[in-house]
């Protein structure tokens, strides 16, 4: 896979909600046991900057996203979204690689959470990533630039 990633606009809001209730919905059931709608979407709506989210697209087709608050410090990964007629493909891993690649030319450490029933800890797991906290609920995650996978 070769993705390409592009800005997002405000426009893309409906796209992205859309996304991330598909993506995220049946590990937020497994979670709390039902997904709440119009909270999901307060929350996504309260916390939506486009400055933060690059569209990731293949072949033409926008494919997930990806949300990255880039610190000078740190970069805090908040969602990598990959629809799933997508996954299972090495589009993540592939974003993930150019985020880290970005993130080890700066020296900067990278953070994540994950959810607990989330199988996509195995793939941060794979690029270095290591769980720095536990909640009934998540595991933090962190990678540093020089991890023997970076």
């Amino acid at each position: 896979m070769n993705p390409v990633l592009r800005a997002a606009t405000a426009g893309d809001r409906a796209w992205l909600w859309a996304t991330k209730r598909r993506c995220l919905r049946p590990y937020v059931e497994l979670t709390w046991g039902l997904w709440d709608d119009a909270a999901q979407l307060a929350g996504f709506d309260s916390k939506f900057d486009p400055a933060e989210i690059r569209i990731i697209a293949v072949a033409g087709r926008d494919a997930g996203y990806l949300a990255v608050a880039r610190g000078e410090r740190e970069f805090q990964l908040f969602n990598l979204m990959i629809n799933p007629e997508f996954q299972n493909q090495g589009l993540g891993t592939a974003v993930l690689r150019g985020l880290l690649a970005e993130a080890r030319a700066g020296g900067i450490p990278v953070r994540l959470q994950v959810l607990k029933v989330n199988p996509a800890r195995r793939l941060y797991e794979r690029l270095g990533f290591t769980v720095i906290e536990e909640t009934p609920t998540h595991f933090r995650m962190l990678w540093h630039p020089g991890s023997p996978h970076a």
